[in-house]
């Protein structure tokens, strides 16, 4: 790829990721009452991953305080979802921001490919979207050994093998 695309490419990419991410906004009013109300927000609930993925935990505080209320309040009651918090896979529930991660992870893999009965790539997904946030916010959130021995057993190829004698 020659550079002058390279960075086109790079620009277009950043534009997107910013305009995505000012495009969330918490539903108000989220009020479900049956599994339809909960199907419906669907769409919202992978926004709201989506820019708790991108948003780091020093920025935004109120707006993510809301964000993370719509999606566990969305996570509890549908019935699409069921996530498990496995201590031994969850190392690092000390961490509200990362468990958010954790579950959002697993909900983002549930919705997108319909497979909520295959709890290791659930939680695969899951201590994967950590492993992203942490690394991209290093530097704001406390260190947990848990997530950099995820991250070195990710580089290493055996963190799929570990979630599946653990799950």
């Amino acid at each position: 790829m020659q550079p002058k695309t390279f960075l086109a490419a790079l620009a277009l990419c950043l534009i997107s990721t910013v305009a995505f991410s000012q495009e969330f906004e918490v539903p108000a009013n989220f009020q479900p009452k049956n599994d339809s109300d909960y199907t419906q927000y669907e769409s919202d609930v992978l926004k709201c991953i989506q820019w708790l993925m991108q948003t780091p935990p020093d920025a935004e505080t109120e707006k993510q305080k809301d964000a993370n209320a719509f999606l566990l309040k969305w996570m509890t009651g549908t019935s699409t979802v069921h996530i498990e918090v496995k201590q031994e896979i969850v190392t690092f529930m000390d961490t509200p921001e990362l468990l958010m991660i954790f579950m959002g992870g697993w909900t983002k893999y549930t919705l997108e490919t319909k497979d909520a009965d295959n709890k290791v790539n659930c939680s695969l997904a899951g201590v994967e979207a950590v492993i992203e946030y942490y690394t991209k916010n290093k530097a704001v959130l406390s260190k947990s050994k848990g997530v950099e021995k995820y991250i070195k057993m990710k580089e290493k190829g055996t963190l799929k093998e570990y979630i599946q004698k653990n799950a």
